[in-house]
């Protein structure tokens, strides 16, 4: 569907910004729109990856990736319509040797960071489809994957299905909820509930983090955020500290989580490396992270004044890149993130909105 609209829809083609590492992630996982995950045996596309790719294909000012990987996502984990359905989240070789849909639930991360990207495209290249598709999508967000929970609040489940318990509780994941695309959807669409959930997000973030650390997940009952079966902060978690650290400086908001997060920046000095797993309930940890952890820690570093520490975790993390990619696109991920951020290729501003850096240009 999106492929024929595109032809009926004009936006504005500028020269692509010269980002060696984005050309180094498109050409090592990114075919023909579709973003692949080589770290998995099936070869997996994820929702996220697709979401992720969207939005570094708008920092780097590359409408046909955008487009491409806009298309793929629709065609194969929409059922060729966005309009009508939220992505699939799971995509991939199945046992029969075929390449399609393996679970078919959603994730709420991942449609979030879609609907905000077009959001942002529809504006930054003048895209009329691109913002109402974005709008449409944001809307199904709110019907879809939210529930209302302690009164007043909204709360943003994982997914469509499997994450409300039989007591009446709900596991959540702090790292799903960035709270500048929260906001922006709270300035978008001041006339849906998007306020609800950015207070109930922050709160959540704030009240899962009694050492400090961020958990990969959390259980919300009885009016309270409690620990879930397992207490670790890691993989999931290391994001929650990047978006953090990615608010724009003004947000009264942004000091309150950096001031709580300052235990993980002790850490990070401590062991020369954010720690890979971190016990929150005790703030105990050991082994250091990757370089891509590195790179995720960076804006928080940056916010906290920490320069040279996060000089130190800059030049860690570039490591990332010299790898080869078959194994690394988790990694990958959390650099273009993270050192993107560093290099200042983008900004959020005060109402979330996307601040490109579009003047560094290639030369033909």
């Amino acid at each position: 569907m999106i492929k024929w609209i595109l032809l009926l829809c004009s936006f504005q083609l500028n020269a692509a910004i010269c980002w060696p590492d984005w050309q180094q992630f498109k050409n090592g996982y990114i075919e023909q729109g579709r973003v692949i995950d080589r770290s998995d045996a099936r070869l997996i596309s994820t929702s996220e990856g697709q979401s992720y790719g969207l939005f570094f294909a708008l920092v780097a000012n590359d409408p046909d990736a955008f487009a491409s990987i806009l298309s793929w996502t629709e065609d194969k984990l929409a059922q060729e319509d966005l309009t009508a359905r939220l992505p699939a989240w799971l995509w991939g070789k199945k046992e029969e040797g075929i390449y399609s849909v393996i679970d078919n639930n959603t994730a709420s991360d991942s449609d979030l960071w879609i609907a905000y990207t077009l959001a942002e495209a529809g504006r930054l290249w003048n895209n009329y489809y691109y913002q109402s598709l974005g709008f449409l999508l944001a809307s199904r967000i709110l019907r879809e994957e939210t529930r209302r929970w302690n009164g007043n609040e909204i709360i943003l489940l994982p997914g469509m299905v499997g994450f409300e318990g039989e007591d009446g509780s709900y596991r959540l994941n702090p790292s799903y909820v960035p709270l500048q695309l929260l906001q922006r959807m709270q300035v978008l669409y001041p006339q849906y509930p998007w306020g609800a959930v950015y207070q109930s997000s922050f709160q959540m973030l704030i009240d899962t983090m009694p050492k400090g650390f961020s958990p990969d997940w959390v259980l919300a009952k009885n009016g309270g955020y409690y620990p879930d079966k397992q207490t670790v902060g890691s993989f999931n978690a290391i994001r929650t500290y990047l978006w953090a650290g990615m608010l724009n400086d003004e947000l009264e908001d942004k000091a309150v989580l950096i001031k709580k997060m300052s235990p993980m920046i002790t850490a990070v000095s401590r062991l020369n490396a954010p720690p890979l797993t971190v016990n929150t309930q005790t703030g105990h940890y050991t082994q250091e992270g990757g370089e891509g952890f590195s790179a995720a820690i960076l804006p928080l570093l940056v916010s906290a004044k920490r320069t040279k520490l996060a000089s130190f975790q800059a030049k860690r993390a570039q490591n990332v890149f010299q790898r080869g990619s078959d194994k690394s696109y988790y990694d990958n991920v959390l650099a273009l993130f993270g050192l993107g951020w560093f290099e200042q290729r983008y900004r959020f501003g005060v109402t979330g909105e996307l601040l490109p850096n579009w003047t560094d240009t290639c030369s033909e």
